[in-house]
């Protein structure tokens, strides 16, 4: 089997185009993917404003970020969007990051087709801002995303 032959479902594509499009009233707190066999399916995708409902993430600073890094720690890998918004001296900016998560502790199966199927993702989803890859929870702080967002030349 080819490990790198991944397809993105359709789903995966109309949920980011609804996300994408709607980056300064976004529809959902985030998108998660996962892979699902040979495609790459939607995972979690809360709607906007619903993940500051949840119990855990109430009273966080950044409840839908944490749910979307709770989430990926707990399957221990899969793919993520999630639109940052954040102030410059020159105004209100927004960039949606492309998180490809895979624990260090998966299996070299899992780390290598995660890895290589997410050209997939990539290609099925143009218009984010940055990619960044994440091995650890280190990777996957809030601070860490705002911080290669302010660094990032505005296009």
């Amino acid at each position: 089997m080819d490990y790198s032959a991944a397809k993105l479902h359709p789903d995966c594509v109309k949920l980011f185009n609804e996300f994408k499009g709607n980056s300064n009233v976004p529809t959902h707190d985030f998108l998660t993917m996962k892979l699902d066999g040979t495609n790459i399916v939607p995972d979690i995708c809360p709607l906007i404003g619903t993940s500051s409902e949840d119990d855990k993430y109430k009273n966080s600073e950044h409840p839908a970020f944490d749910y979307m890094v709770d989430h990926l720690l707990e399957k221990g890998c899969g793919y993520a969007f999630y639109i940052f918004n954040y102030d410059t001296p020159n105004g209100h900016r927004s960039k949606i990051v492309f998180y490809t998560y895979v624990d260090d502790n998966s299996s070299p199966k899992t780390k290598m087709t995660i890895t290589s199927s997410k050209s997939a993702v990539e290609k099925g989803c143009p218009g984010f801002g940055i990619k960044i890859s994440a091995n650890c929870r280190d990777d996957l702080t809030y601070e860490v995303g705002l911080g290669y967002c302010q660094i990032s030349k505005t296009i």
